[in-house]
């Protein structure tokens, strides 16, 4: 092969590293995973979703529970009975009987015990809602790292075809005795460098695949296609907005919310407990008749009620107990909310630093690395930069690709931050 021919190849491998465009062609590319379809089923079978719904299923049966009576007592028995001749007939008092007794919590118990379970359900199903935002994060912040090590992938297989080039000028500069042995040795080590980030980047496309596949409950090693291409996430939003839809919206606060209200239920409940409950008894005896005529059955009735006594070392204990969840629900929400706040603060303004430097990239810095790299390979080709200045311009044409889809899928994941701050999509991918 030519000397010229093989410039001219190199040519044509430069021109698509610096338009950024896929690599794929039109009859070669495989249909893309979509992020809408790998949510959608991750909500229906993650178990950690399908686990987190199953909690707050069972958080629902307990409003009814707390709010029912306590089962009501059946006695049996018998009183008076004599014991010199054990006989129901000679004494009048003498009875078989029956009794049920039922106890009734003070007013106001009840629905208190129903509010605060009904408080820790609707808790259990923000908790799901927040289990539903998390998975999608982590499936989300996987599918765009996939997709930047495909492009890394691609980015670096072009740079290897470009040193392998390279590689064979060095080769004739040197047959013809124009070149240094250096030179040719230094063209294989960075080729064998490039071919190890290759082996790196297969192996990392590999467990993220694997990771996504765990994130949908399938077998790792399941076949999974590859992500559609990487694209600017925009959005327009004022970060004072944001910050009242996350404290608004996000599950994550809205449970926290609930569990203090819980919380506060379960204090007054508390307080109640000083009131005493009672126990309404009705009984019925059955007398036989006796020598001197017949007997009429007997009916009573009594209620019963305890008495506090113990309330230093009980109901005193379970108020100040209340007293403190409930403190420390609120100091759980006041931080839980304080992370989020610093969260958003700190992707928008991460989202802003990597878009500009995206477009300086895009605009700027990789065209102009491109047309250094071109410039030394035609001065090289005419022996005016040596081999290592080439080298030099090249390696730095490929850093700064790299780096640009490394700013491109942080700003993604950036987004995705974001949108695990709301408790919502920005960009209408969620489904279900």
């Amino acid at each position: 092969m030519s000397f010229a021919r093989l410039v001219f190849m190199i040519s044509i491998f430069l021109g698509s590293l610096v338009i950024p465009a896929p690599s794929w062609s039109q009859e070669t590319r495989p249909a893309p995973l979509k992020l809408s379809d790998l949510i959608e089923e991750a909500i229906n079978k993650n178990p950690d979703i399908i686990a987190s719904k199953s909690k707050w299923e069972v958080t629902r049966e307990r409003p009814l529970q707390a709010g029912s009576l306590d089962d009501p007592m059946i006695g049996l028995g018998i009183t008076n009975f004599p014991t010199n001749n054990f006989s129901f007939r000679t004494e009048d008092m003498t009875q078989k009987e029956i009794s049920i007794t039922q106890r009734f919590p003070y007013p106001g118990k009840r629905s208190l015990r129903v509010e605060a379970a009904e408080k820790e359900a609707e808790a259990a199903l923000w908790d799901y809602e927040e289990t539903k935002v998390k998975i999608t994060r982590e499936l989300k912040a996987a599918y765009h790292e996939l997709a930047f090590v495909n492009r890394a992938i691609e980015v670096t297989e072009k740079n290897r075809e470009i040193l392998k080039l390279l590689n064979k000028i060095s080769e004739t500069k040197y047959s013809l005795g124009q070149g240094i042995q250096a030179d040719l040795l230094k063209s294989q080590v960075d080729l064998s460098k490039m071919i190890d980030e290759l082996i790196i980047l297969a192996q990392t496309k590999r467990s993220l695949k694997s990771r996504l596949n765990t994130l949908l409950q399938r077998p790792p090693f399941s076949p999974l296609g590859e992500p559609e291409e990487m694209v600017l996430a925009r959005f327009s939003a004022e970060p004072e907005e944001l910050l009242k839809e996350a404290e608004e919206n996000r599950p994550l606060l809205q449970s926290a919310k609930r569990m203090i209200e819980k919380n506060r239920a379960s204090l007054r409940a508390a307080e109640k407990d000083y009131y005493p409950d009672f126990d309404v008894k009705f009984s019925y005896g059955q007398r036989d008749d006796g020598p001197n005529g017949r007997r009429s059955d007997m009916v009573s009735a009594m209620v019963g009620f305890n008495i506090p006594f113990w309330y230093k070392s009980k109901q005193a204990k379970r108020v100040a107990e209340s007293q403190k969840e409930i403190r420390s629900a609120r100091d759980q929400y006041q931080a839980l909310a304080n992370e989020i706040r610093f969260l958003l603060g700190e992707k928008l303004t991460e989202i802003e630093r990597t878009e500009k430097q995206i477009e300086l990239l895009k605009t700027g810095i990789i065209p102009q690395a491109a047309l250094a790299f071109d410039s030394a390979l035609q001065a090289y080709r005419v022996n005016k930069v040596d081999y290592l200045t080439l080298l030099d311009n090249l390696m730095t044409l490929f850093r700064y690709e790299i780096q640009y889809y490394r700013l491109l899928t942080d700003q993604r994941k950036s987004v995705v931050e974001i949108e695990g701050a709301l408790g919502r999509s920005l960009l209408g991918e969620k489904k279900g």
